[in-house]
């Protein structure tokens, strides 16, 4: 995944960003937000709708640490993303 994250192909990037998506626990939170970081810059509306999900779905088991990476994240964040990962923070 760490490949695919950088990959020029939008669709692999997006994999890479949806592959951890209902690992719950198990989710290797420093490599999510990673990936998000790595394509916040990005304006594709698959790609922000992406980071907005793992976000949201991460925040039913860790809701205080999909909080505060929105907070330091929200001026690089789409709406799109913002409104996607805040739904149950």
């Amino acid at each position: 995944m760490d490949r695919w994250i950088d990959d020029p192909y939008l669709w692999i990037r997006r994999a890479a960003l949806l592959y951890q998506l209902r690992w719950k626990q198990e989710t290797d939170e420093d490599r999510l937000f990673g990936y998000c970081e790595k394509t916040l810059h990005e304006k594709d509306f698959f790609i922000r709708k992406a980071i907005g999900w793992v976000l949201r779905e991460y925040s039913k088991t860790k809701p205080a640490a999909v909080k505060k990476f929105i907070s330091a994240h929200r001026s690089r964040l789409s709406a799109l993303s913002v409104r996607e990962a805040s739904k149950y923070v």
